[in-house]
C-alpha cells in the first residue's frame, strides 16, 4: 500500500523537486535490527547558499523552494506518530544560512516534538561546520546525530561540493565531536542510536577507497552507519549527463560495511574481492566469496575457534557465534545441540565451511 502524507492529513505541500524528500512520496522505511521501521524523512527548507554539483537543491539551479514552519511540521509529526503511521522522525536540511541558524532551526523543532510528548526515534542531520556546543544540545534531543561526509577522499568532496566546507574542520570535525559526547555519556543513555554519516556512491571513488573510508570511520569515531547513497544525474545539474551508479554496486557496499562493523572483517581482507579496475568483483554474498577464495583457512572447527573466527563462517552471525561459545562453555557442543538453534537447513550451510 503507498503510504502517501497528503492523503493521510488532508493537505499539500510543495516540497518536490526531489522524490527522496518529496511530500508524496511513501513513508521512508528504515530497517533497524532486522525490521522496518518508518520514518517521516524531510528537509527544513530547499533554500541553499552551497552550489554542490549533485544536488536538485544548488543554489544556480531554477527549483521550487520552500521551507517548513516549525509549528506545522511539528504538529504534522506528532499526528502521524498518534496515528501510527511513523516511529520515527528524520530531519535534515539544506544550507539556507550560516550553520548556527540552521541547526537552531532544527532544535526548535526537535525540542517541540519532544516537549509535546514525542517519545519516537529522532536521527538529525547536522550540517558541515556545526559548532561543539549546538552538537551537545542536539545530543540531548535525539537518538542518532550525523553530517553527511558525501565523499570517501577529500579531493572527490572538494570537486563535488566546491563551497561546502572543509572536509577535515568542517564534516570530520563535527564527527569527532559527536563520537566524543557518545562516548562520554553513553551510560547516560545519549545517542544510543549512535552516529551517522552518508556517502555518495558513483561521483568520483572506486569501492576500495570507500572501503578504506568505512573503515577508518569505524575505528576513529566509532560510527554506527555509513549510507551509501546511489548517485542519480538531475537535469539542469553540472553531472546531468553523469552515469547513475548501479544498485548491485550499492549493495555490495552496505554488505562489505556490516562485515566490518558486525563481523570483524578488515579493509585489507576485502582486497581479494576487488578487481583492478579497485572496484568489487559481482558477488552476491561477499562473505560467501571471500570463503571460497580463502579456502585455506577452512574448514573451521567450532569446538575450538574464536568468536571472531566464528564470524568468518557463512551462517554464522554475532549471535549464533555467542551462542556456540555458550554452548562450549556450558555443555556439550554436538550437531543437535547447534540445530536446535540454527535449524538444519542453516546448519547444513555452515557446515559446508565448518567441522563439528
Amino acid at each position: 500500500m503507498q503510504l502517501y502524507l497528503s492523503t493521510w492529513l488532508g493537505i499539500e505541500h510543495p516540497l518536490n523537486a526531489l522524490s527522496r524528500w518529496d511530500w508524496d512520496d511513501p513513508i521512508y522505511m528504515s530497517w533497524y535490527k532486522g525490521r522496518q521501521v518508518p520514518l517521516f524523512k524531510t528537509l527544513l527548507s530547499s533554500t541553499c547558499t552551497n552550489d554542490c554539483k549533485y544536488c536538485a537543491f544548488r543554489r544556480s539551479r531554477h527549483t521550487i523552494r520552500t521551507a517548513w514552519k516549525t509549528e506545522k511540521l511539528v504538529n504534522n509529526v506528532l499526528k502521524l506518530w498518534k496515528m501510527g503511521r511513523i516511529e520515527g522522525f528524520f530531519l535534515s536540511s539544506s544550507v539556507f544560512k550560516d550553520p548556527e541558524s540552521v541547526v537552531e532551526k532544527q532544535l526548535e523543532i526537535v525540542k517541540n516534538l519532544r516537549m509535546k510528548g514525542f517519545k519516537g526515534y529522532i536521527n538529525l542531520r547536522l550540517m558541515p561546520g556545526t559548532p561543539k556546543y549546538l552538537i551537545e544540545e542536539a545530543s540531548s534531543y535525539v537518538d542518532r546525530l550525523g553530517v553527511n561526509i558525501e565523499a570517501a577522499t577529500p579531493s572527490v568532496f572538494y570537486e563535488i561540493a566546491p563551497d561546502k566546507g572543509s572536509y577535515k574542520n568542517d564534516i570530520l570535525k563535527v564527527l569527532d565531536i559527536a563520537s566524543r559526547i557518545r562516548k562520554e555519556k553513553i551510560n547516560d543513555g545519549i545517542l544510543k542510536a549512535g552516529i551517522a554519516t552518508q556517502i555518495i556512491v558513483g561521483v568520483g571513488n572506486d569501492d576500495l577507497e570507500i572501503l578504506k573510508t568505512t573503515e577508518f570511520l569505524l575505528k576513529k569515531y566509532k560510527l554506527t552507519r555509513v549510507f551509501y547513497s546511489p548517485f542519480e544525474p538531475i537535469p539542469n545539474t553540472p553531472l546531468e549527463n553523469h552515469k547513475p551508479c548501479s544498485i548491485d554496486r550499492v549493495r555490495r557496499l552496505y554488505q562489505a560495511f556490516y562485515l566490518m562493523r558486525d563481523y570483524n572483517f578488515s579493509f585489507e581482507e576485502f582486497k581479494v574481492l576487488i578487481n583492478n579496475k579497485r572496484m568489487f568483483l559481482p558477488y552476491k554474498n561477499l562473505k560467501k566469496a571471500y570463503a571460497t577464495i580463502n579456502r585455506e583457512f577452512y574448514p573451521i572447527d567450532l569446538r575450538t575457534a574464536d568468536y571472531s573466527e566464528l564470524l568468518k563462517v557463512p551462517g554464522i552471525g554475532p549471535r549464533t557465534a555467542k551462542r556456540i561459545i555458550w554452548i562450549r562453555e556450558n555443555g556439550r557442543l554436538n550437531i543437535e545441540e547447534l540445530a536446535k538453534y540454527t535449524g538444519l537447513k542453516r546448519l547444513k550451510e555452515i557446515l559446508k565451511y565448518a567441522v563439528l
